[in-house]
């Protein structure tokens, strides 16, 4: 039986549900689209025919009796692979992601995870397959499996599918860590772990429908596959993926492809961005546009605060800001993420004494001190996770302070280790010992508290924000994949019959901000001759880039007995590691790469003998039968010996490029060189086939043109200098506002802002000479430049002076600052208030002096940039919620409220952007069922909204105890300048003696304070005033919506937005009105996305009705010039009333 998907929005119990129910509601949207060429070349898939692929698929399996067994799945990155993870689920199958085997290369890994978890069948792509044959003399133990092509099968299958006995806790798929070999671990993930950390994802990134992202992270990779599938899946939203091939050989791609779809979400490892600085040029960078890309996550490896400096940089022109850098951390055995930090808020980066890290107390060292080592924050937990630091040999919970082990528990933590118990509990099950005395001190915690899993990294936190500082064990990260040094050691011993058995010491060290494999091996005893030990380091090369796609660049034979052991006989790497840096070590025989490289030589000869074939021969042993042009071999060779310097001595045409020792980004490299020299790619699927000097020239002569082509020594394109960083006019943020400025200048328009007006500004202003109406001012109630005010700002100057000359609390306290501020509370309602200087600073230091670290602040997504400058320098965790949705809001601290000390919920009256309120009553009610503290911006509601214009809680008729802090400003209905806090006595007094932005503040200026109190006063006697607000507002929307304008969810407010969805036509617009003498100006992105640029027009009681009219039939008439699509849907409407 297949029931009804469940209705759209409602919670899916599985990847099954959640497919079906995309399927039945948006069955036509594009879910994914792959880049063939990382480029131009798209396949295009829908939810539709997702959902029917998956249910041939799964209909197929559950006919093989495979419900709860093991699959196969060896892909290519592409659609295919999606189709067939999504079929695995569909046939209640367990899917097992593993890398498709390359020509000519050892299937060992994918031997040793097929036999770990005893699959049955193998999915794959018939390319895969036919590669395959050739290798199953090597692999006699994959000959079992039943194989099947997914294009292949007949696509009836499809009706035949029933929905498989499955939910939350049914196994999804078996996550093997990469880079083990021997002993490969395949993590259980569940439907249930997938969809929690999903969920959490989507929560921490912000994510909504119009988002997208772009993901080159190769699928069978759980960042990858959760990151860049299940993840957009879950939220909904298009996904651009491409192969990390494509963007190896040409890491310009992935940013162009972010530049092309407008993505707002992508990221990788550290190397990744990396790599885009060092193989970009200034030329490249300024073709770009970043400035959609809102969210760069970095993780997977150590992230450095030197590359996201670099990048920032670097792509500044191109539109990227350093804010969209998202630095997070997580692991496999958490399904992917674990903590993160806030969308915009910018990288938590700190110093701290290097011997306090290490030593496991940590101080904070953020002098300048060259001794200082940085570190990036990787976040905060995600909700739902509970994160600890624990002694790893205790079970001890630590304070923020200490250095320990990162355990984790949640709904995100796997079920364990595939067929593997004892590791499973050690690993997972893992509980605290906490003695007595200690649980008393530590509160939360209990003893035999858990169970939670141990992530084996180390770190520690610092107000809430986790540092992670290495491994507890030793696990090698090296452009993100995971290797395990026992693998390594392992195969380096296996290399040479000259290495010492179980004397082999595999680690990475840190040069030039990048992670170096190093070797450390014994020789046997008397095997000290010349050509044997060079033909070991040849080995050793070869048979870790072999079998491990890793680089190592550093190797070094030492004496028997000498490497650092345990006294039960374990390698003691970090005793090794040390001794490598400090140079002690018993070297007999070294080679270091980056030793090496900067040698002089002419022709660079590394310490190895190839065994070299007579040139001509090929790998088969058979002459060639064709003649290769000596100009093609020679620019062949010249590429590969650019990227593989002195590892490239004595090339011929069969020297296996693979075996120099090269990893995988090092020989996309010299494709990318290659593709570049001749203008013109490699076929994807001819890239694993090629691996020698031959066959590369080979595939150049059938997949090139020659004509014409770059020779590898001719001149490349130099890079620009760093512009030097005290040279205010090269910083790229000022070059890329610059910029900006060219791009208005060159669409022909003017620059719209900090134009000049000569006078005071009501419904009219005077620009240039010209009147204009205008509409850019917030004079709601016409109090800047009424006489009666005025006449109160100069009393009060005459009788005060310009300004109190000094703190409040010390000597600037002025009677007409407790004349305002009584009045002020009288008119809210409350019990007292206080006035500060500036409407930004009194919701930044209220705010960060309300909450701290171990404190959440829950606001609408829609928040005033203040609000959020405030949540971010508090230090409190910040959490949206979407905007006006009061029951998401409700949900969010049902979930979350006992996880911190104080929660502030944050709302506005009025939102400056689009005019519309929030339902104060709900948001009363939810702040005290959760004791919550709730607060109020008022900014553009006091003066505006109610009756008599005392606000949005006059509008509701609530009384104005049940909110805990009102927070206002004297510059928009009251013709002043400052702002304002309101509430209780006790909170009033406390923030007047406490609160940075007061006590260190000077007092408001004696003629800003007089005409406030004059306005408050006038408005109490022309309560009118607010009622001919309202009138006008009201009349302009009603017009507008006859004349077809979007203005949005404007509630009648002041603020009426009419939204164009185009920056540049918002300028336009704008620039022609005020051509027709009108002064409106326009929204643009980044201040709103660019689907919601706009015009914002501000409405104020001084306008007249005959403004208003013909305000709205010039804004449609210029629209229907500028924007031929919303002209075709202006001409659906009525026209506009006219002013005649």
């Amino acid at each position: 039986m297949n029931p009804t998907p469940l209705p759209e929005g409602s919670f899916a119990p599985t990847i099954v549900d959640l497919l079906r129910q995309r399927a039945a509601y948006r069955p036509h949207d594009r879910a994914f689209t792959f880049l063939v060429d990382g480029e131009n070349e798209e396949l295009n898939i829908t939810y539709a025919e997702l959902d029917q692929k998956a249910r041939t698929i799964g209909a197929w399996l559950m006919d093989q009796d495979m419900s709860g067994k093991r699959v196969l799945l060896l892909y290519p990155s592409g659609l295919d692979f999606i189709a067939a993870f999504m079929g695995c689920l569909y046939g209640g199958a367990i899917a097992v992601p593993a890398y498709p085997p390359r020509k000519n290369r050892s299937v060992e890994r994918i031997e040793a995870i097929a036999a770990d978890a005893n699959a049955s069948v193998a999915l794959t792509t018939r390319d895969v397959l036919d590669r395959f044959e050739s290798l199953k003399a090597s692999a006699p133990s994959l000959e079992h499996l039943v194989w099947q092509v997914n294009d292949e099968l007949d696509q009836s299958w499809s009706n035949r599918w029933n929905r498989p006995d499955i939910k939350g806790s049914t196994l999804a798929f078996l996550q093997y860590t990469s880079g083990s070999t021997g002993t490969p671990k395949g993590v259980m993930l569940s439907h249930e772990n997938l969809l929690h950390n999903s969920l959490r994802i989507m929560q921490a990134f912000e994510i909504t429908r119009s988002q997208s992202g772009v993901f080159w992270l190769p699928s069978f990779h759980d960042m990858g596959l959760i990151g860049g599938i299940l993840v957009p899946l879950y939220g909904g939203k298009f996904n651009v993926l491409m192969s990390p091939v494509a963007f190896l050989q040409k890491p310009l791609r992935w940013l162009q492809a972010i530049a092309k779809y407008r993505a707002t979400i992508s990221g990788g490892p550290n190397f990744a961005y990396e790599l885009c600085v060092r193989k970009t040029t200034p030329e490249q960078r300024a073709s770009l546009d970043l400035s959609s890309w809102s969210l760069a996550f970095n993780g997977a490896e150590p992230v450095r605060a030197e590359t996201m400096k670099a990048f920032s940089e670097a792509f500044a022109i191109s539109g990227f800001r350093n804010e969209a850098f998202y630095p997070c951390y997580g692991l496999a055995e958490s399904t992917l993420m674990v903590t993160g930090g806030m969308k915009f808020e910018p990288p938590v980066i700190h110093r701290f004494d290097p011997l306090s890290v290490e030593t496991g107390i940590v101080t904070l060292n953020e002098n300048s001190s060259p001794d200082a080592r940085q570190f990036v924050g990787s976040g905060r937990e995600l909700d739902g996770q509970d994160v600890l630091i624990v002694d790893p040999q205790t079970f001890e919970p630590l304070p923020p302070d200490r250095v320990g082990e990162i355990w984790v528990s949640g709904p995100s933590v796997a079920q364990g280790y595939w067929n593997r118990a004892d590791e499973t509990k050690s690993t997972f099950q893992a509980m605290l010992k906490l003695p007595a005395t200690t649980a008393g001190q530590v509160g939360r915690w209990k003893p035999n508290q858990g169970p939670y899993m141990r992530t084996g990294d180390l770190g520690f936190f610092d107000n809430g924000e986790l540092f992670v500082t290495g491994r507890l064990k030793d696990l090698i990260i090296i452009r993100g994949r995971n290797h395990y040094p026992q693998d390594l050691e392992h195969s380096a011993e296996e290399a040479s019959a000259l290495i010492r058995p179980g004397c082999v010491a595999a680690f990475a060290v840190d040069i030039d901000g990048r992670e170096r494999v190093v070797i450390v091996a014994e020789l046997e005893r008397g095997k000290r001759e010349e050509a044997d030990v060079l033909a070991a380091f040849d080995a050793i090369r070869k048979r870790l880039a072999t079998e491990h796609e890793v680089a190592t660049e550093a190797i070094v034979l030492v004496r028997p007995n000498s490497i650092p052991k345990t006294s039960s006989g374990k390698i003691q790497r970090h005793a090794c590691r040390r001794q490598f840096s400090d140079k002690s070590l018993a070297v007999i025989e070294q080679y270091i790469s980056w030793l090496e490289s900067t040698k002089e030589t002419s022709s660079p000869e590394p310490p190895r003998l190839a065994r070299q074939r007579p040139l001509g021969e090929n790998s088969r042993g058979h002459r060639p039968d064709r003649e290769l042009p000596t100009e093609v071999v020679q620019t062949v060779f010249d590429h590969v010996q650019r990227i593989a310097k002195e590892r490239a001595g004595n090339l011929t045409l069969d020297t296996n490029i693979v075996e120099l020792g090269l990893d995988s980004l090092e020989r996309m490299e010299i494709v990318s060189s290659l593709e570049e020299a001749f203008g013109a790619r490699f076929p994807e699927q001819v890239l694993p086939t090629i691996e020698t000097c031959r066959e590369v020239t080979e595939a150049i002569l059938d997949h090139m043109p020659l004509e014409g082509h770059k020779h590898s020594h001719s001149a490349r394109i130099v890079a620009e200098i760093t512009p030097d960083s005290y040279d205010i006019s090269q910083f790229p943020e000022v070059r890329a506002l610059q910029q900006n400025f060219t791009m208005v200048r060159n669409a022909g328009l003017q620059n719209p802002y900090f134009s000049v007006h000569e006078g005071k500004t009501t419904d009219k202003t005077t620009i240039d000479g010209r009147e204009l109406i205008s509409w850019a001012s917030y004079n709601y109630l016409g109090m800047s430049g009424d006489p009666v005010v005025t006449a109160a700002a100069k009393d009060a100057l005459d009788q005060f002076g310009t300004s109190v000359s000094a703190s409040r609390l010390v000597s600037g306290e002025k009677t007409i600052h407790q004349e305002l501020e009584r009045a002020f509370a009288d008119f809210i309602g409350t019990e007292d208030a206080v006035t500060m200087v500036g409407g930004h600073a009194t919701n930044e230091t209220v705010i960060g002096h309300v909450v701290g670290p171990g404190d959440l602040v829950l606001h609408d997504a829609f928040a005033h940039n203040s609000l959020l400058q405030g949540a971010i320098l508090s230090g409190a965790r910040r959490r949206p919620f979407p905007h006006n949705d009061f029951e998401a809001a409700e949900a969010m601290l049902a979930e979350l409220r006992s996880q911190y000390r104080r929660v502030l919920v944050v709302i506005e009256g009025i939102y400056s952007m689009d005019g519309d309120f929030a339902d104060l009553p709900q948001f009363i009610g939810l702040a005290k069922r959760h004791k919550a503290l709730l607060m109020v911006d008022e900014a553009h509601s006091l003066g505006v909204m109610g009756p008599t214009g005392r606000g949005i809680g006059e509008h509701y008729g609530v009384n104005p105890k049940d909110v805990d802090i009102w927070m206002a400003t004297l510059s928009k209905a009251f013709g002043s300048c400052g702002g304002l806090i309101a509430g209780s006595s006790t909170l009033i007094e406390w923030l007047k003696y406490t609160v940075p932005g007061f006590v260190y503040s000077i007092g408001l200026p004696p003629p800003a304070a007089g005409a406030a109190l004059g306005a408050l006063r006038l408005l109490k006697n022309e309560p009118q005033r607010v009622t001919k607000l309202q009138e006008n507002a009201k009349l302009f929307i009603e017009l507008s919506g006859k004349a077809g304008l979007n203005t949005g969810a404007s509630g009648g407010s002041g603020v009426v937005p009419v939204i164009l969805g185009n920056s540049i036509n918002s300028l336009k617009l704008s620039r022609a009105l005020f051509e027709r003498g009108i002064n409106v100006q326009p929204i643009l992105y980044p201040a709103v996305e660019e689907k919601a640029a706009r015009l914002r027009f501000f409405i104020t009681a001084n306008h007249t009705s005959d403004q208003i009219k013909k305000t709205v039939t010039a804004v449609r008439e210029e629209l229907l010039k500028i924007d031929p699509s919303y002209a075709a849907h202006l001409r659906e409407k009525n026209p506009p009333v006219s002013v005649a």
